[in-house]
């Protein structure tokens, strides 16, 4: 069953924007459920705002972008950019009693995150969940990167898998495992 976040003793004047361009036709996309997704995580995160772009697109655009702005010359899952850099807001208290640390925390964001619908396609069947799934597991992943976490050392993989895991269980989704081969 999914918990609500701890959001009104944060901020009640919570404020979330979405643009959201669907540029394949490979997976359906569900807006309501990208919403829920991308809000629950910004919430459990205790985010005061985010104006955040989001864009589900093929395997040869994500290259491209991947390509021109990272000087990765492949395609990839998810690629977030910070539009401008996070800010706190002061008078926002960080930890209410009771509630673990979040790095998003009483911050504004602004930022894109780009997705690749035909890399979770693919993935979706090695790990055995549909492929809607994978693709949110992306965005709840590059909005991470948004509030702050990384994926660059072994202790931040363990910490952004761990964040991704409690953002995925809110969702009422189970991690993915890989099918033994």
């Amino acid at each position: 069953m999914k918990q609500p976040a701890a959001r009104s003793a944060l901020s009640p004047t919570f404020r979330f924007e979405l643009s959201l361009a669907n540029e394949q036709s490979l997976i359906a996309l569900h807006r309501r459920r990208i919403r829920e997704a991308l809000r629950t995580t910004l919430e459990d995160e205790r985010v005061v705002s985010c104006e955040l772009s989001v864009a589900v697109v093929t395997d040869p655009r994500i290259h491209e972008i991947n390509r021109q702005f990272l000087n990765h010359d492949e395609p990839t899952d998810v690629i977030t950019f910070e539009l401008s850099p996070p800010e706190r807001v002061r008078g926002v208290r960080l930890r209410p009693a009771g509630c673990p640390v979040r790095r998003g925390a009483a911050r504004r964001i602004e930022g894109e995150i780009v997705v690749s619908a035909e890399t979770a396609r693919r993935r979706a069947r090695e790990f055995g969940w549909p492929p809607h799934q994978e693709l949110t597991l992306y965005l709840v992943h590059g909005l991470l990167h948004l509030c702050g976490y990384d994926d660059t050392t072994p202790g931040e993989v363990q910490l952004m898998r761990r964040r991704e895991s409690e953002v995925l269980a809110l969702l009422g989704l189970k991690p993915r495992v890989a099918r033994s081969q």
